[in-house]
C-alpha cells in the first residue's frame, strides 16, 4: 500500500494549475489562434525630440559676422548610441570591396600529373603537386569575392545623422559662404582659414558645404586632416572622427529643412 497516494489528487490538481491555457480556437477552421488586433501588435513610436544649437558665424579670417541656429531632430538618449552604432557600422562595411580572392587547388596552375608512382617509393602516396599541404599548393577555405553591403531603414539613417551633427554642436562652428574665397585654389589659404577657424594642426575637422565647388576640392585635397562633405556625401562617420566640424553659412538652413522637425523628407 502507498502512503502517498492520497497525494495524488492534489498533486494533479497543482500540476494542471501550472500547466499553460490551451489556445483558443475560433473560426470554421481548426488550429487557427485568435490574435490580438493589429492596431494593438503596432510597435510603439520612436522618441524623437527638435533640439537648437546656436552657433557663431565666422569669417575666413577668423572674425565674428553674426550667429546661426541649427535645429535638428535628435533620438532619445536611451536608443541614440544603439541608433548611431548601428548606421557607423554600415558605414564601414559598406565601404570593404569585397575583393580578395585566393585559389584552390583545382584552380592552381600544374599538378595533373601524378609526381610518383603509387607504391615502391617509400614515400607517403601523392597525386598532385599541388595539394593545400605543398607549398605552391591550392588555399584551403581561403576568402573568394564577396558582397559585404548591409542596409538600414531611410528613417533611422536620417536621425542618426541628425542625432550625430546635433551630439557634435558643442564643436561646431558655421563659416560665411566661401562662393569666390579659394578661387586661387591654394592649399595654403586653406590652411591658413583652417586655423583661423579654431583647427590646430593636430585636430582633424570636416567641411561642410551646401555644393561643393572645384575651388574648394582643390585648395582642400592635399590636407590629410580635413574631410570636404557637401548635403550628398554627407555622413556621420566623417562628422565623429572630426574633432571641429565647419558649417557654411548656406548649408545650415539646408540641414535645417532636411534634418529639423518640419522636414517630411524619408
Amino acid at each position: 500500500h502507498n502512503n502517498n497516494s492520497h497525494m495524488a489528487p492534489v498533486m494533479m490538481r497543482a500540476n494542471a494549475a501550472r500547466a499553460p491555457a490551451a489556445p483558443k480556437h475560433t473560426g470554421a477552421a481548426r488550429g487557427t489562434v485568435a490574435r490580438a488586433p493589429l492596431a494593438a501588435r503596432a510597435p510603439a513610436p520612436r522618441d524623437i525630440s527638435c533640439l537648437a544649437a546656436t552657433l557663431e558665424v565666422l569669417s575666413v579670417d577668423g572674425a565674428k559676422s553674426g550667429s546661426e541656429t541649427l535645429e535638428l531632430d535628435s533620438a532619445a538618449d536611451d536608443t541614440a548610441e544603439g541608433l548611431v552604432h548601428r548606421y557607423i557600422v554600415m558605414i564601414r562595411q559598406n565601404m570593404r570591396q569585397g575583393n580578395a580572392s585566393t585559389k584552390t587547388r583545382s584552380e592552381v596552375r600544374g599538378g595533373g600529373r601524378k609526381p610518383q608512382k603509387q607504391k615502391g617509393t617509400g614515400n607517403a602516396r601523392m597525386g598532385s603537386r599541388r595539394t593545400p599541404l605543398r607549398p605552391g599548393g591550392g588555399v584551403v577555405f581561403g576568402p573568394k569575392p564577396k558582397d559585404w553591403s548591409i542596409k538600414m531603414n531611410k528613417k533611422e539613417k536620417r536621425l542618426a545623422l541628425a542625432t550625430t551633427l546635433m551630439n557634435a554642436s558643442c564643436d561646431t562652428v558655421v563659416v560665411e559662404d566661401l562662393d569666390g574665397k579659394f578661387s586661387d585654389r591654394k592649399t595654403k589659404n586653406m590652411e591658413a582659414a583652417l586655423q583661423a577657424w579654431g583647427v590646430g594642426r593636430d585636430s582633424k575637422a570636416v567641411l561642410i558645404t551646401k555644393e561643393l565647388s572645384d575651388d574648394l576640392t582643390i585648395s582642400g585635397r592635399n590636407i590629410e586632416r580635413l574631410a570636404l562633405q557637401d548635403m550628398a556625401s554627407l555622413n556621420a562617420y566623417d562628422i565623429l572622427n572630426a574633432d571641429r566640424i565647419l558649417i557654411e553659412k548656406s548649408a545650415v538652413s539646408e540641414l535645417n529643412a532636411r534634418f529639423g522637425g518640419s522636414s517630411t523628407e524619408a
